[in-house]
């Protein structure tokens, strides 16, 4: 390039914004770059030497200001023109700018972009190159990682949740759009959340996402089908958990897990899913599942459910599918060989729990499951402690109240013998139909009142079924079998097998606690019900009535309520179904007492009513119930406004 000598004459009187104009009206394109670049003005520089073709030069003034958005326009200007991307990459790692040389291989090597970027951390530039790479698992875990720094970035979770669903793991979709919309709940998050809830079999909470984007605008669709094409899944792709798990249904929940039902896609075997969706590793729930989780895998008995992997990022446990349901289903219809035989290998089960230290402490008939041979396993170690035989429980009650033994009540030190008491409770139940002590006050019965003697609810049953339960549930521990090898021996001498023509007589179930099941449908209209100054009333009976509306896509929700039958949640008995809105007809209660204040074995009851139908206790704390001095009820209205469920009571 020749010198111009009237721009050196302005650069020698240090004159260099005139010297740079005249070389750029002049297109001296180099040496205006240069002139500019001293002066500071980045941006001017790189389009001066890009005009004058001086690739390099742009780029040595780009990395050397660090200025990003030069850098951004530089690139891209570079990678428009493929034949220069080798040169312009090796030049930016001479520099030692990876992201530079990754910048400009996002478009025509986005594999190598994806590596160097995810290298980097830089997971939301990672992402987006690995799915143009055509490696979707890959670009999913790269908008994890991110969402794991950026919480609160909805487009990021949103295309998380599209990428999960393409791949058919409609579980980690709806997650993702979930934590989409707690940020930004806009039309797109909602209508992909409505198709997959559909697509687990929440028609209920598909219908909740619905009726929000209907109020905002009529024109969405009413039927939950019509918004499967908002979120598609790639063509062949099966609905999958965990990338192997075809799952079939859910066949149970709670406020912190879930249990689906899946085949094992490389196995072609049933599974069960046991998925934690309480994901904060700091709470107790979390603990107790990895505990769960790491003894379930050291432990292998044909009496115990067996595990068969965990994934780690559900978190999931995956287990042998127990098709036989539980022993909570067969209670007061076994036969007295058949409750020997599931008593002889429970004793197996916690043989081989305790010779591994370990304390199951939840021992119960909704623990006990059967497989497809009908053989009884012992499951859910969910509340169990490894190699804590002897030690404290200072978290609070674990356990169930039915089956509880007096130390794990007090807070004493737990045994062998603790689970041994609660299979007391389990083979006194097996033969009656009913637990020893029917409550409400388990805490009392269990430190003070006598053992029942299973013979006064079963007469033909000889005497020696009473000194054994009686041995068993011992107040104190000193006084029951110190370990399942010797109960063992007490309860194997007993005459499980006599005539076979022997029926257990066992007394009605009770009838004294309410029930929450709707009844029947009938052609009952509101002019049975009159409204006074005090209320809503029955016309018939004078029983005073509540009113609660909801909207129609919370009806699953509160039918799930109502089925419970637990007489810790407000009793409904009728409901009345419209087009937008449903009317639920409730026995009246009185809520002012704060749950909090409560006694503990009330506020447990009640707790563990709300658990059940998908009330996390840890909000369900701060709820308002009625209290009778024996009894609290919660109030519909207050449990749903607790799980963000908008409701009118009258």
């Amino acid at each position: 390039m020749a010198v111009d000598v009237e721009v050196e004459a302005l650069v020698a009187r240090a004159e260099i914004d005139q010297a740079a104009a005249l070389a750029v009206t002049r297109k001296q394109w180099r040496r205006a770059a240069e002139l500019l670049s001293s002066l500071g003005r980045v941006a001017d520089a790189v389009v001066a030497a890009v005009e004058g073709n001086e690739w390099r030069l742009a780029m040595d003034i780009a990395l050397q200001a660090a200025d990003e958005q030069v850098l951004e326009a530089i690139c891209a200007r570079v990678a428009s023109d493929p034949a220069r991307v080798p040169e312009a990459v090796a030049h930016a790692r001479l520099a030692r700018r990876d992201d530079v040389a990754a910048r400009l291989l996002e478009e025509t090597r986005p594999e190598e972009a994806a590596e160097t970027w995810y290298a980097r951390g830089e997971y939301a530039r990672a992402a987006p190159c690995f799915e143009r790479a055509n490696d979707p698992g890959r670009a999913a875990r790269a908008w994890e990682q991110h969402l794991a720094q950026t919480p609160d970035d909805a487009a990021a979770a949103l295309r998380l949740g599209e990428l999960r669903a393409r791949q058919g793991d409609d579980e980690g979709a709806v997650r993702a759009l979930q934590a989409a919309a707690k940020v930004e709940a806009s039309d797109a998050v909602m209508a992909k959340l409505a198709a997959g809830m559909l697509r687990l079999g929440y028609m209920h909470a598909s219908r909740y996402w619905i009726a929000r984007l209907r109020d905002r605008d009529m024109k969405w669709p009413a039927d939950p089908e019509a918004y499967a094409e908002h979120l598609p899944r790639a063509e062949g792709a099966a609905k999958r958990y965990a990338g192997r798990y075809r799952v079939l249904r859910e066949a149970g929940s709670g406020a912190t897990g879930r249990v689906l039902e899946a085949i094992d896609d490389l196995t072609g075997d049933s599974v069960a899913l046991k998925v934690l969706t309480v994901s904060d590793d700091r709470s107790a729930a979390f603990g107790r599942f990895l505990r769960e989780a790491e003894m379930a895998r050291t432990l292998d008995d044909p009496c115990l459910v067996r595990m068969r992997a965990l994934d780690p990022d559900g978190p999931t446990i995956v287990f042998d599918w127990m098709p036989g349901g539980t022993l909570a289903a067969r209670v007061g219809v076994m036969a007295l060989r058949e409750v020997g035989h599931v008593t002889l290998r429970l004793l197996h089960a916690l043989e081989t729990l305790h010779r591994h230290g370990v304390v199951h402490r939840d021992v119960k008939p909704s623990n006990v499951l059967f497989d497809a041979a009908g053989q009884a396993r012992l499951g859910d170690l969910g509340a169990a402690h490894l190699g804590d035989l002897g030690a404290t429980v200072t978290g609070g009650l674990i356990g169930s109240l039915p089956y509880m033994a007096p130390e794990q009540m007090t807070g004493a030190a737990v045994s062998a013998s603790t689970d041994l008491y609660a299979l007391g409770c389990v083979v006194f139940e097996m033969l009656t139909g009913q637990p020893p002590f029917a409550g409400p006050d388990y805490m009392a019965q269990h430190l003070g009142e006598a053992v029942p003697k299973v013979t006064e609810r079963c007469p033909r049953l000889p005497g020696v079924f009473d000194e054994a339960i009686a041995k068993l549930m011992a107040k104190s521990q000193d006084d029951r079998p110190q370990d399942a090898t010797e109960a063992r021996a007490l309860l194997s001498a007993l005459p499980w097998d006599l005539a076979d023509e022997l029926v257990l007589e066992r007394p009605a179930p009770r009838t004294d606690r309410r029930s929450s099941v709707p009844p029947p449908p009938t052609d009952r209209d509101e002019s049975q019900r009159v409204r006074t100054a005090a209320g809503w009333e029955d016309a018939f009976s004078g029983a005073r009535l509540a009113r609660v509306t909801t909207f129609r896509g919370a009806r699953e929700r509160v039918l799930i309520w109502a089925r419970n039958g637990s007489p810790e949640l407000q009793t409904v008995l009728d409901l009345e179904e419209g087009p937008a809105e449903d009317v639920w007809w409730l026995a009246a209660v009185v809520a002012t007492t704060a749950m909090r204040e409560v006694p503990p074995l009330a506020r447990e009851r009640a707790l563990r009513a709300l658990e059940a139908v998908g009330v996390s206790p840890f909000v369900a704390v701060d709820v308002t119930v009625a209290w009778d001095g024996a009894d609290a009820v919660v109030p519909l209205a207050a449990a749903l406004a607790v799980m963000g469920v908008q409701s009118t009571t009258e």
